[in-house]
């Protein structure tokens, strides 16, 4: 085994301090890893070389450590916020939801109310209805013998008046004879039988088409659409004979009643009222020739010298 010499001490220069025996040079300061140490000599310090890169690291680490933790307060404050926040909308969210299933069950009961309201309603406009088709009928309806009133009549006669060229039409006037003697003679509650019998025969020889309305008292009118003078006589015979064949039953028994009928037909542009009054003349030679007959107007075309045309029957006296 070879024995190492170990050197003196060497000589110092201004007063240094002669170097131990057995201790190295000092390193340069700087550590394997690059970094800088505190100075010493190196075969002292050397063994924690690694314990001092430890703490280093661990110190970064630390340094990181604090500055994820930064991070995760901040991540957790704003999770804080986010989760109060979440609580905070819920409760809203609950209280609107409460909010709207009150409004919802308001909305439902202010449906039923209006659903009745309207069913009222329609009970009301239906019964409206009811009433003012009632108040038509009695306004346009003679009350006693379901005839068209007066003013009924005419406007039906003025709205199916013939206007143009070919459309025929008849109007007859009809007065029941000697009526005064019925209503003096068996009171007036036969007289008033006497016309609702004289009406039902009216219709028993009148089309669905035709009106039948009562001008006043016992004076009555028929307008006969779409028909001509031959068909418009026989017509309103019918009616005379009908009249003339039912007696009119009554408290005092059955009376027998008349008819007497003036007939115009609608000539080219005449008018309703032109033709009223023709029939009207008609109507008053059927009385003057003696009752419970049927006289035809003449065409206005004719002249003042052509007669009325007169179909009668036996006359049958109440």
């Amino acid at each position: 085994m070879t024995t190492r010499r170990l050197p003196g001490p060497a000589a110092t220069t201004d007063g240094e301090a002669p170097q131990e025996p057995g201790l190295a040079e000092p390193d340069t300061g700087k550590r394997g890893d690059g970094t800088k140490r505190s100075g010493g000599p190196a075969n002292v310090f050397s063994l924690f070389d690694n314990e001092e890169a430890v703490l280093d690291r661990t110190e970064v680490m630390l340094t990181q450590l604090a500055a994820v933790a930064d991070g995760v307060k901040v991540l957790a404050e704003a999770y804080r916020r986010g989760y109060r926040e979440q609580r905070r909308l819920v409760r809203l969210s609950d209280r609107m939801q409460a909010d709207l299933q009150k409004a919802n069950k308001r909305l439902a009961e202010q449906q039923r109310d209006l659903q009745n309201l309207n069913e009222a309603l329609s009970g009301e406009i239906e019964t409206s209805a009811r009433l003012e088709a009632e108040l038509r009928r009695l306004a346009d309806t003679d009350p006693l013998t379901g005839a068209l009133a007066r003013r009924r009549f005419l406007e039906v006669c003025a709205r199916d008046w013939p206007r143009r060229p070919g459309q025929r039409a008849c109007l007859l006037m009809l007065d029941l004879d000697r009526f005064k003697l019925v209503n003096d003679s068996h009171g007036h509650a036969a007289g008033d039988a006497a016309l609702i019998a004289f009406v039902a025969a009216c219709r028993s020889a009148l089309r669905s088409l035709d009106a039948v309305g009562r001008l006043g008292g016992e004076e009555f009118a028929v307008l006969l659409v779409e028909t001509d003078p031959a068909d418009g006589a026989a017509i309103a015979e019918r009616i005379r004979a009908a009249v003339a064949a039912n007696p009119v039953a009554t408290e005092g028994g059955p009376i027998g009643i008349t008819v007497s009928i003036g007939l115009a037909s609608a000539e080219p542009g005449e008018s309703l009222q032109a033709a009223m009054r023709r029939a009207d003349a008609a109507l008053y030679a059927a009385k003057h020739g003696g009752r419970n007959r049927v006289a035809q107007a003449p065409s206005p075309e004719a002249g003042p010298e052509t007669s009325i045309q007169e179909k009668s029957a036996p006359e049958t006296r109440g």
